[in-house]
């Protein structure tokens, strides 16, 4: 995008008629069987081994490009899928594999972050994988990615920040979850509020080779718009972004543990 499109693009934004936002990514699809029975659940059995009573994010591990991603945020107010260009970089993409992108993101603090380009990945979620597009981000953050809305209908999946798991209907038929990882939410907290000292920047990313297959689970996207049909140019609610300075600090870069 060049200099001169986006001062155009921050100053429409900034406009008063523009305190909407909207979606700028397509939902990914997902073929489902008619003879699954689409009920998923949550008890109380799902609360053991948590530590409770908590107010901690969804944070995850998954498989991204066939390489094992930690510090995965789960945020249904996240309009779209992102993807921080530090991870970017740790999972060996190239900046030819990116598409462009012709708007802002817009975050809780309403302060618009270019965005740095586009890129569709696989994403495996226990049985099912999906082609996801992530916008990726140059931007400070605790976390390597965000899985958003987009992802999470595409899935037809449940979050429960409560429970600390994604839950969805597998390929078999059979109800699949993804748990959470408390510890890595509750520093990617800390972190992220942390008013001084300096941090490094890390990717937990783990590569000890390419998986065969999507691994089985425990137990069981719309393309980016230009302008709309009024002539407002396409932004996206992210409301977590913008509010994250600092990134995790760890003395084992490669898998992600202090």
């Amino acid at each position: 995008m060049s200099q001169a499109r986006a001062t155009e693009l921050h100053k429409q934004l900034n406009q008063p008629h523009l305190s909407e936002v909207m979606t700028i990514q397509q939902t990914p699809k997902r073929k489902m069987d008619a003879r699954h029975t689409w009920e998923i659940t949550f008890t109380e059995r799902d609360l053991e081994g948590l530590s409770l009573p908590h107010s901690d994010a969804l944070v995850l591990s998954i498989p991204l490009q066939r390489k094992m991603v930690r510090r995965v945020l789960v945020d249904q107010g996240s309009s779209v899928e992102i993807l921080f260009y530090s991870a970017f970089k740790a999972l060996g993409l190239s900046k030819d594999q990116l598409s462009p992108v012709d708007a802002l993101l817009v975050g809780f603090t309403g302060i618009p972050v270019y965005l740095l380009d586009k890129i569709v990945l696989p994403v495996y979620a226990g049985s099912v994988q999906l082609q996801v597009e992530f916008i990726v981000v140059s931007s400070p953050s605790p976390y390597n990615a965000i899985l958003g809305r987009n992802w999470l209908h595409g899935m037809r999946a449940v979050a429960s920040t409560l429970h600390q798991c994604v839950r969805f209907i597998g390929e078999s038929g059979r109800q699949e979850t993804i748990r959470g990882d408390q510890v890595a939410s509750k520093k990617c907290f800390v972190n992220s509020i942390r008013g001084n000292g300096k941090a490094k920047e890390v990717q937990s990313i783990e590569t000890p080779g390419l998986l065969d297959e999507a691994t089985p689970a425990e137990g069981m996207k719309e393309a980016l718009q230009g302008p709309d049909e009024v002539g407002r140019p396409a932004s996206a609610y992210f409301p977590t972004l913008l509010s994250n300075k600092r990134l995790i600090e760890t003395q084992s870069v490669g898998l992600g543990h202090q």
